[in-house]
């Protein structure tokens, strides 16, 4: 594994969880296009704190632009959440910001609940507007 390659995976986001305790979902950063890409996938709970530790270490210390992909986001919890709006925080002191990319509603939705929703700039990839599911 190299310096760029991602330090906080447990799974690989392209494949099938594979039943193990730690499979259900996962965290990891990569780079691309020159910004950093934060991957979540799954179930993003208080059990992946480690890895969204690793995760914002590796974001701050690239220093770059942050995308974070929720596209294959399943399930998120307040401490998820925390970790959305620890790297937006970030972002905004920084002067990079984030943008979220293919944010499933039941995110979109807790960002609204808190009153985030529009401070992040969204975006899809299938061309589709980003907005809240009603």
């Amino acid at each position: 594994m190299t310096d760029d390659d991602a330090t906080t995976t447990l799974t690989d986001p392209s494949g099938p969880a594979t039943g193990g305790a730690g499979d259900v979902g996962g965290i990891d950063v990569t780079e691309e296009s020159g910004r950093t890409l934060v991957r979540m996938w799954g179930e993003v709970d208080a059990a992946l704190r480690d890895q969204a530790s690793l995760a914002m270490v590796e974001c701050v210390r690239r220093a770059l632009p942050v995308t974070v992909d929720a596209g294959r986001l399943t399930f998120i919890d307040s401490s998820g959440l925390a970790f959305v709006l620890q790297l937006h925080k970030v972002g905004q002191e920084d002067g990079t910001g984030i943008v979220l990319r293919d944010a499933p509603s039941l995110l979109l939705d807790l960002l609204e609940m808190i009153g985030m929703a529009g401070a992040i700039r969204l975006e899809t990839t299938d061309g589709g507007p980003a907005v809240l599911a009603r």
